[in-house]
C-alpha cells in the first residue's frame, strides 16, 4: 500500500515539474506558439512614400510706376523638393510679365524638374532633368528639353554643396525659324552655402553645346541668389537674384543675352 502511494506521489510531482518547465501554450490550441529569436534581424523599415517629405514654397515680386512712364513688372514662382537616402528631387515654376507704356515687354513661363538617384556613402549620382519654356520675346514660342547623365558631389557637408554634372540630351523648339530636334551635351555645376542661420547664397550654371545636326551653337543658363530669412515664424524670406540665358544663335533680330534681376518675397511650407 505504501509503495503504491509513494509511486503515485512521484508521478504527480514529475508531471507538475514538467508543466512548470514547458512554455505556455496559447489559448487557441490550433495556433502554434513561436518563441522570439533574439538573434533574428529586425524587420526592414519600409521605403517612404513618394508623397512623403516634400518641402517647398511660393514667391512673389511686383513693381511699377505711373506718370511720365507707365511700367509694371510681375514675377511669381513656386518650388518643391524632396531628399531621401536614394533620391534628391527638385521642381520649379516661374512666370514673369512686364509692361511699359501700354506695350508688353516680357511674358515668359519656365517649368523645370530634376531628379538625382543617390548612392549610399558615395559622392556619385545619376540624374535626369527636363524643362518646358514659353516666351513671347524669342524666335520660338515653346522650347522643350530633356537631359540625363552623371553627377559628382565635390563638397556636401550640410552647409556647403558643390556639385558637378555631365550628360547628354536634346532640345526642341516650336513656333520658331528652326524647329528641328537638336542633340546637346551638358556640363553644369551647382553651388550653395549656408552663411548663417538666416542667410544663404546659391548659384548654378549649365552649358549646352549642340552636337547634332551641327556642332558649334551653344546655350548657357546661369543664375545666382542671396536669401535672408526675414520672419522665422511665418517662414518669410527675401530673395535677391539674377538670371542670364545666353544663346549663341538666337535667330535674326533677337539678342543673344536675356538677362533678368529680381527681388522677391518667398514663403516656405
Amino acid at each position: 500500500m505504501m509503495r503504491r502511494f509513494a509511486a503515485a506521489c512521484a508521478a504527480a510531482f514529475c508531471a507538475h515539474g514538467l508543466a512548470q518547465d514547458a512554455p505556455p501554450q496559447p489559448a487557441d490550441e490550433g495556433t502554434p506558439f513561436v518563441v522570439p529569436d533574439p538573434a533574428a534581424p529586425a524587420p526592414a523599415t519600409p521605403e517612404p512614400s513618394w508623397l512623403d517629405g516634400w518641402k517647398g514654397g511660393v514667391e512673389l515680386g511686383l513693381n511699377g510706376s505711373e506718370g511720365n512712364t507707365e511700367r509694371f513688372n510681375f514675377r511669381a514662382g513656386a518650388n518643391a523638393g524632396r531628399k531621401t537616402e536614394r533620391y534628391d528631387t527638385k521642381i520649379g515654376l516661374i512666370y514673369s510679365y512686364g509692361r511699359e507704356d501700354a506695350k508688353d515687354t516680357e511674358n515668359d513661363f519656365l517649368a523645370e524638374a530634376r531628379n538625382d538617384w543617390l548612392f549610399r556613402d558615395s559622392p556619385w549620382r545619376v540624374f535626369a532633368k527636363g524643362s518646358f519654356e514659353y516666351d513671347d520675346f524669342q524666335d520660338w514660342d515653346i522650347r522643350v528639353t530633356a537631359h540625363g547623365g552623371v553627377g559628382y558631389a565635390f563638397i556636401d557637408d550640410g552647409k556647403t554643396l558643390l556639385l558637378g554634372r555631365v550628360g547628354l540630351g536634346f532640345a526642341r523648339e516650336f513656333g520658331g525659324s528652326d524647329n528641328a530636334i537638336k542633340f546637346e551635351g551638358l556640363l553644369g555645376a551647382d553651388f550653395s552655402r549656408q552663411l548663417t542661420e538666416r542667410q544663404k547664397v546659391s548659384a548654378s550654371v549649365d552649358f549646352y553645346p549642340e552636337i547634332a545636326p551641327e556642332i558649334g551653337p551653344y546655350r548657357i543658363e546661369a543664375k545666382a541668389a542671396y536669401e535672408i530669412l526675414v520672419d522665422p515664424e511665418s517662414k518669410m524670406t527675401l530673395r535677391l537674384g539674377v538670371l542670364d540665358r545666353y544663346d549663341s544663335n538666337p535667330g535674326d533680330g533677337f539678342e543673344r543675352n536675356d538677362f533678368e534681376y529680381f527681388a522677391l518675397l518667398a514663403w516656405s511650407f
